[in-house]
């Protein structure tokens, strides 16, 4: 055809259409291809996951994860054996225990820090916690066999507790030396062994007759089993080990001294100088003190109200001395009586032990008083006689 001729309509009709079809061809095939593949994919999960797949295998039983720790209110020094016990739950709450304000004109002399804590009748008090004052038991959990009066009983008796000793049987040789003691009322000997061998005995894992064993449950602190068994948290923690009071483990087996059932007391001799502390009426260890100048120590039956560590002297009339100031007698602890600006405290003195050197309280070398504030409960007895 020309160039200058007229179309030819029907021939541009017919490639159109050749045209079309084309391409219609090629999107079905395409389509078809992209329908196969899918198909394709599909057809391989369902396989997979079908009778030919690899079959999970389940637990028999349930899995255990480890308990987590039980979070415990922080506690320092004796407020510990005052947190408040609330309600029970996995995580125990934490215990505020606000500070006590001091209360100065009390007595002349060495006067106390403030008590936040007293002790009336026959209840005790673990800062908060109200727990009842048991009586002391009519006999003691330690009954050695009875001797003969004798020198020869009482030296044989002695030579055994210290096999026993060196054996590492400390609750035997703690029997055996009680026996020798009562044979022969106030030997040296027998008591510096009682003396050797009664706190390893008492703070530790080793087994007595005054321990109970006790699994920790939920909701469970350390202030709160103090309160229970009537024994200070310091004692619990030492004895068990425990380096971080605030978390103990539900579960966890401790060894406890039992408060309840067993009772300390505290003999003060001023004419003496010494300080013997008896368990149930059994002598347990002495100690040396001084006491008041001219008397000036009150005489008769108090107790232990308070118990403050790093105390702070408050003097009627002055500033609280803080602890640490070279002007602040009281030591490393304090244990208050129920007579006011009166106690039990350390010494920076060590030379005035065993002599009346004080302004009327009861001094000791500071390892002593820490191991009373560590051992004694609020509420235990002291009697103090010329």
């Amino acid at each position: 055809m020309a160039y200058d001729s007229t179309p030819d309509i029907y021939l541009m009709k017919r490639q159109k259409t050749r045209a079309g079809c084309l391409t219609a061809l090629i999107v079905t095939a395409v389509a078809a291809a992209i329908v196969g593949i899918g198909f394709a994919i599909h057809a391989g999960c369902s396989r997979e996951a079908g009778d030919d797949a690899e079959p999970v295998v389940l637990p028999e039983g349930a899995v255990e994860a480890p308990l987590a720790p039980v979070e415990l209110p922080a506690t320092t020094g004796e407020v510990a054996e005052g947190a408040e016990a609330g309600e029970e739950a996995a995580v125990a709450p934490a215990a505020g225990v606000p500070g006590t304000p001091a209360t100065p004109g009390t007595p002349e002399g060495e006067v106390s820090p403030a008590s936040g804590t007293t002790v009336a009748g026959e209840t005790g008090s673990q800062g908060g916690v109200q727990v009842p004052v048991a009586a002391p038991p009519a006999t003691p959990a330690v009954q050695p066999e009875p001797l003969p009066a004798t020198p020869e009983a009482a030296a044989e008796a002695l030579a055994t507790a210290k096999r026993l000793r060196d054996e590492g049987d400390l609750a035997a040789a703690r029997t055996s030396a009680l026996a020798a003691l009562a044979a022969a009322p106030g030997d040296p000997a027998t008591e510096q062994l009682l003396n050797e061998i009664d706190i390893p005995l008492l703070a530790s894992r080793r087994p007595m007759p005054e321990k109970v064993e006790y699994a920790i449950r939920n909701g469970d602190y350390l202030g709160k089993i103090a309160a229970k068994f009537n024994t200070p948290v310091a004692l619990i923690s030492i004895a068990n080990d425990i380096s971080d009071p605030t978390r103990i483990r539900v579960g966890q087996e401790l060894l406890l001294f039992d408060g309840n059932a067993h009772r300390f007391a505290v003999a003060v001799s001023k004419s003496r100088n010494d300080l013997v502390l008896t368990l149930d009426g059994a002598f347990f260890k002495r100690y040396r003190v001084a006491t008041g100048r001219g008397g000036k120590t009150p005489v008769g039956t108090f107790k232990i109200i308070d118990k403050i560590e790093h105390p702070a002297w408050h003097v009627a009339g002055r500033t609280p001395i803080p602890y640490g100031d070279p002007d602040n007698l009281l030591g490393t602890h304090w244990l208050a009586l129920d007579i006011p600006g009166y106690g039990l405290h350390g010494t920076w003195d060590p030379a005035s032990i065993g002599s009346q050197a004080s302004d009327g309280c009861v001094r000791l070398l500071n390892d002593d008083i820490q191991e009373l504030y560590t051992i004694l409960p609020k509420g235990t007895v002291v009697t103090i006689t010329d």
